[in-house]
C-alpha cells in the first residue's frame, strides 16, 4: 500500500508484530521531512538475533493514506524494503484492520486494497530508482548519519 509524506509518495509496510513506526533516513531524505537527533537513543529489537542497529533520530511528519491525514512520529531507521512501516502504535491509534481474507487494508472506514507480490515488488524498485535518483544530486535536506552499527562475530 502507498501513503503520502511530504507530497510524496511511500511505500508501506503494515506490521503487526512491530511496536514501532518508523521512516527509512533515504526516503525522510529524499521528502525533505525534519529530522532530529534523540535525546535517549535506544537499541532496535528485531524478531531475530544479531540486531545492533540503534535508533538515534526521529521525526514528526504529516502523513495521508486516502482521506485520512495524520501526524505521527516515526524513528528513522534503516529499513530494506519499505519507506515507511507502520507498527501497532500506529495501526491502534487510526483503528487499522488487515483482513487477509479479503487482501484490504481498512484505516477508519475506509477500504484499501492490499498490494499484490508483484505490486509490491514494483513499489520498492520504484522506491530504489527516487531514492537512488535523489541521492546522487545535491540535496537541501538535513543529511542523515547511518544508524547502522558493525558488529563483531
Amino acid at each position: 500500500m502507498y501513503l503520502t509524506i511530504n507530497g510524496l509518495e511511500a511505500i508501506v509496510l503494515f506490521d503487526s508484530g512491530s511496536t514501532g513506526d518508523s521512516i527509512s533516513p533515504e526516503f525522510a531524505r529524499v521528502s525533505g521531512v525534519k529530522t532530529f537527533e534523540l535525546e535517549n537513543p535506544t537499541q532496535l529489537q528485531l524478531g531475530c538475533s544479531g540486531s545492533r542497529s540503534m535508533i538515534s533520530h526521529g521525526t514528526q511528519v504529516p502523513l495521508r493514506i486516502g482521506e485520512t491525514a495524520v501526524d505521527v512520529y516515526l524513528d528513522v531507521v534503516n529499513l530494506d524494503r519499505y519507506d515507511v512501516v507502520l507498527g501497532t502504535p500506529f495501526m491502534r491509534r487510526l483503528g487499522v484492520v488487515l483482513d487477509f481474507g479479503k487482501s484490504e487494508i481498512q484505516i477508519q472506514g475506509q477500504r484499501f486494497p492490499a498490494l499484490t507480490p508483484l505490486e509490491e515488488d514494483a513499489g520498492a524498485m520504484k522506491s530504489r530508482r527516487v531514492t537512488t535518483k535523489t541521492n546522487s544530486r545535491e540535496s537541501t535536506a538535513p543529511a542523515i548519519r547511518s544508524m547502522r552499527t558493525t558488529t563483531n562475530n
